[in-house]
């Protein structure tokens, strides 16, 4: 980035979160990093600080302009706050970091708001601080991977750049679904959050997976699918799983931005369908649906879609409401739940010594019970469900599920 500017438009997946801001909402995720010792908040306020030069597009605050919300330069230095055990629940914007750092004994915690980044902009932030912060505290040798950055280097054009508008072509077009199944329970309080984290052993779920002659993405959608099947009373809609995908495998860009699209992976209730039977489904719509031209369409028809010469002259306070109703009947309307994979984490070796553990959550959703995530680091597997309702009977038959296929798992929950 050759000069840090006063405003930079929001990147073209991320218009649409302003939008669904609410008093009590934002669309958040949360990456979490567990260390050895407990963690020393004046060497990491001080690790933040110097490394907010090597990610620019971190440095920036939401404001709302006459047609669009744009992103503005903060000049103050973000501040380490206390974990909660209610993460993620909505904070005013205004001034702020689009993110915020939050520490409880050996464990960091990063919350970010989504119109900053998506998971791998947000895992290389973390990962980069979490180098420098036990360099300075242990001097330890700093080793630079894909997701760990060397902070002495300048900051590339690439980097800070919206993907999707380089690589968006001429044609393209919005997928027009049919509206999905959601399950129903008693709402908890706006500012709680229910979590449950599922960790299991990477390769025994590598093994059983393979026995279904499926990747462990496939695996685990199906025994999504299966688990919210049995909850559906026979419904006629689709039960659909959205699994967001990372488009930097596709495409040359090193993007810290959002460059992400997703795919809705389904079954219907035709009939009630044994787990091989909706493995052999979900790895027949993945295949078809994450082909580059498939992904490419959708991606072109967003960015047609903000680019569209009406869509651009309606005033912001209009706008909002409008794309707020769209993403409810076309984003939230259209999936039963969403399964997010960060993938498997691989540390240099130097600085694995000093990590035990890593997590992955989503924040509470609008129009959705459950969100579920998986992240995999140190031959451990990490299934997060987040939900907004009392009730855990998703994640008991999923987890139930898992352990008759012979897998043992360790239950962790903020309840």
């Amino acid at each position: 980035m050759k000069e840090e500017k006063d405003w930079i438009k929001l990147d073209n997946a991320a218009t649409i979160y302003p939008a669904i801001l609410k008093r009590k909402y934002a669309p958040l995720f949360r990456l979490t990093i567990t260390l050895s010792e407990e963690v020393d908040k004046d060497i990491l306020s001080e690790s933040l600080n110097y490394i907010l030069k090597r990610f620019p597009t971190f440095t920036y605050t939401l404001k709302e302009g006459f047609f669009w919300c744009y992103l503005e330069k903060i000049k103050t230095n973000p501040k380490i706050e206390k974990d909660s055990v209610n993460p993620m629940i909505r904070r005013d914007f205004d001034k702020k970091y689009l993110f915020r750092i939050r520490v409880y004994k050996k464990r960091i915690a990063i919350e970010y708001f989504h119109a900053l980044t998506d998971g791998t902009g947000g895992i290389t932030f973390l990962l980069s601080l979490t180098s420098e912060y036990l360099h300075r505290k242990y001097k330890m040798r700093k080793e630079y991977t894909p997701l760990i950055l060397n902070i002495e280097d300048t900051p590339s054009d690439d980097e800070c750049n919206d993907a999707f508008l380089k690589y968006a072509n001429r044609k393209g077009a919005l997928d027009h679904e049919k509206r999905a199944f959601h399950l129903s329970g008693t709402k908890i309080n706006d500012n709680m959050i229910n979590i449950i984290t599922g960790i299991l052993d990477t390769n025994e779920v590598k093994k059983i997976a393979k026995k279904h002659n499926a990747t462990i993405t496939e695996y685990i959608t199906a025994v999504l699918l299966l688990n919210l099947q049995k909850m559906s009373n026979n419904t006629k809609k689709e039960i659909k799983v959205s699994i967001p995908i990372n488009l930097r495998n596709l495409y040359d860009t090193k993007t810290l931005r959002n460059f992400s699209s997703y795919v809705n992976i389904g079954i219907t209730n035709e009939k009630e369908y044994e787990l091989d039977e909706i493995v052999k489904i979900v790895k027949k719509q993945l295949k078809e649906k994450t082909k580059e031209e498939k992904l490419n369409a959708k991606i072109t028809g967003n960015v047609k879609l903000m680019k569209n010469f009406f869509i651009r002259r309606i005033p912001m306070f209009i706008k909002k409401h409008i794309m707020s109703f769209i993403e409810s009947v076309m984003g939230d309307g259209y999936i039963t739940t969403t399964l997010s994979n960060l993938g498997n984490i691989e540390l240099p070796n130097n600085m694995k010594k000093y990590v035990t553990d890593m997590n992955f959550i989503l924040g509470k959703s609008r129009g959705k019970t459950h969100g579920t995530t998986m992240v995999g680091y140190n031959n451990k597997l990490y299934i997060t469900f987040s939900r907004n309702i009392k009730e855990s009977e998703l994640e008991r038959l999923f987890f139930t599920t898992l352990s008759k296929e012979g897998l043992d798992i360790l239950i962790e929950s903020n309840r």
